[in-house]
């Protein structure tokens, strides 16, 4: 018989496959994309990319640390004693920070930049790749120290 403590855990590590796996993906498929921007629509693409990403971001975001913070009080724990528990929670804030702060404001001038604007184009993608790899890796660390409790 599945009890609370159970749910929550398996809601966690829902929320986790939903928030790294998306980090993960839409590297990809914005990679994809940026490589054959001249024969698909980039804009569009890249509008769906972002829609995505806030959707599955948000929710597996979300869902990540209230579910967090219930295990935590069901299980007994202090947050600030539990040193796995401040690594994985403190890698998710600062994915969310540089995602909330430099990310998004990447993505919306990708999917608004004119067509004719290669050298921009490139610019700005290459930072969105690179810190977007960034924070993809700090995400995989926190899960890591989560699943280790190191």
């Amino acid at each position: 018989m599945m009890t609370s403590v159970d749910l929550l855990r398996a809601l966690h590590v829902t929320a986790a496959v939903l928030l790294v796996g998306n980090a993960t993906v839409t590297g990809f498929w914005a990679v994809f994309l940026y490589r054959v921007r001249d024969t698909v629509p980039f804009r569009q693409v890249a509008r769906a990319i972002l829609w995505a990403d806030f959707f599955f971001t948000a929710i597996g975001g979300t869902l990540l640390a209230i579910t967090g913070i219930l295990l935590l009080r069901a299980r007994g724990l202090l947050f600030l004693e539990t040193r796995w528990v401040v690594k994985g929670a403190g890698s998710l804030a600062v994915a969310l920070l540089l995602w909330l702060i430099f990310l998004i404001r990447d993505q919306l001038k990708l999917m608004r930049m004119p067509k004719d604007d290669r050298r921009g184009l490139r610019s700005v993608f290459m930072r969105w790749a690179i810190l977007g790899s960034v924070v993809t890796l700090v995400l995989f660390y926190g899960l890591w120290a989560m699943v280790m409790k190191r």
